[in-house]
């Protein structure tokens, strides 16, 4: 038997942050991280368009995107650990209605975000003024200016991984790679050795799992599972509160796509501004070392919630859904081409649009990123090890402070999230 105080089932992002924020609130804990992969952060984190931004109607979500944020600011700048991080920004587009939302008119008063006017764009390369009939038949509208987030870009997901996992390594945390979990089950704290147990009277914990490399015991198991949460304790009668969405990125390339990539509107920055077309809210992602362009979107209508191990892309909805809208907005890319393409799933919390981090018995989940994993990762890990070790405040980097209870589910207090992408 391996025996642990605290087991992790999911070596992706929050995993990783969440046994880092445990071993620093208790270097005591002795630790295992638990994955079917061959190494961390093979999931949907290596999966992901790795994006960050502050822009959040949510108080809660502001809190713990900004102390994320931060927190790898202070990695990369003050430790001098390349994180592959940019600030170039995030540019909204749309048109006079949408541009004037009250939400964006909050952020621009606050100073995180400036308005960027149609002739700026013009001048960036946009085509702001289509034709009637793609407006009719596409459902597109025209540009008439941008929001842009000023303290948001990207950064490398397999960089920020690897951060974690080097601390980690130095903590003394244990993995277990290509270790499935099995269908776990709640067993008696007080066994009576008698066929049937547990019984409705008796009080039941989750004292060990079994895997394909034998049973592992500890104190506490934190779920970290993504989008295979609910599956995963679905046997455990204990509700995962998470629906899953596969979500595809398609990588473009060529000398057009170059050209765009120089078009950044941050001071200072070469990068191109990740940017979000109007209408149908697909994203362009710039990726500055293969000089590419990464184009997705959350396409939720007629696109089923389900899971499968290897979701594939669909290269078909490339051509006929996406590359209309992206030329006509960019005509100039269009003879780029798919150099390459993979697909992930987003772990929705399909009410509000924020992680849950809670506690039953002594299981603790924290899933339901809904597209922000990598973004929150830092605050997320720091939340579930003041929930582990029953702290009723959890301080996140940059001293914001937010309720442990607050990303829970009988206390919670999260309003629905405006700004998800």
């Amino acid at each position: 038997m391996n025996r642990f105080d605290v087991i992790i089932v999911g070596a992706g992002i929050t995993g990783l942050a969440s046994a880092y924020h445990l071993k620093k609130m208790n270097e005591k804990l002795k630790i295992a991280i638990l994955d079917k992969k061959p190494a961390y952060c093979q999931g949907n984190t290596a999966k992901s368009a790795a994006a960050f931004r502050n822009l959040f109607s949510s108080d809660v979500n502001r809190k713990i995107t900004q102390s994320t944020i931060e927190f790898y600011r202070h990695v990369q700048n003050d430790l001098k650990i390349d994180l592959g991080m940019h600030f170039n920004g995030y540019l909204f587009l749309g048109d006079r209605k949408f541009i004037d939302n009250p939400t964006f008119k909050g952020f621009v008063e606050e100073g995180i975000a400036s308005y960027v006017s149609e002739q700026t764009l013009i001048s960036a390369g946009f085509r702001t003024k289509l034709s009637e009939e793609e407006i009719s038949v596409m459902n597109l509208s025209n540009i008439e200016g941008g929001l842009l987030g000023l303290n948001c870009g990207i950064l490398a997901p397999e960089k920020i991984c690897e951060f974690y996992g080097n601390e980690l390594g130095k903590m003394g945390v244990e993995f277990y790679f290509g270790t499935e979990v099995k269908a776990p089950s709640l067993q008696p704290v007080t066994p009576l050795n008698y066929p049937g147990e547990p019984f409705v009277w008796q009080k039941t914990v989750l004292s060990t799992i079994e895997t394909n490399r034998g049973e592992f015991s500890a104190s506490d198991f934190i779920f970290c599972t993504d989008v295979w949460t609910s599956d995963i304790l679905d046997s455990t009668g204990i509700d995962g509160h998470t629906r899953g969405k596969k979500r595809q990125v398609f990588q473009i390339s060529g000398p057009e796509v170059e050209t765009v990539m120089g078009t950044g509107l941050i001071e200072g920055q070469n990068v191109m501004t990740l940017t979000i077309l109007p209408s149908h809210e697909i994203v362009l992602r710039p990726d500055p070392e293969s000089h590419s362009i990464w184009v997705t979107i959350a396409d939720d209508y007629n696109r089923n919630f389900s899971t499968t191990e290897d979701p594939q892309p669909e290269r078909d909805f490339y051509e006929k859904s996406l590359f209309p809208i992206l030329t006509a907005y960019f005509p100039q890319l269009k003879n780029s081409k798919v150099s390459s393409m993979w697909a992930g799933y987003y772990a929705y919390n399909t009410i509000d649009k924020t992680h849950y981090v809670f506690r039953d018995k002594n299981i603790i989940v924290a899933t339901g990123s809904s597209g922000s994993g990598i973004m929150k990762a830092d605050a997320i890990g720091r939340v579930v090890a003041s929930l582990q070790g029953g702290i009723d405040k959890t301080v996140l980097f940059g001293d914001l402070v937010i309720d442990t209870s607050d990303l829970g589910i009988h206390k919670r207090k999260v309003k629905e999230e405006e700004m998800v992408i």
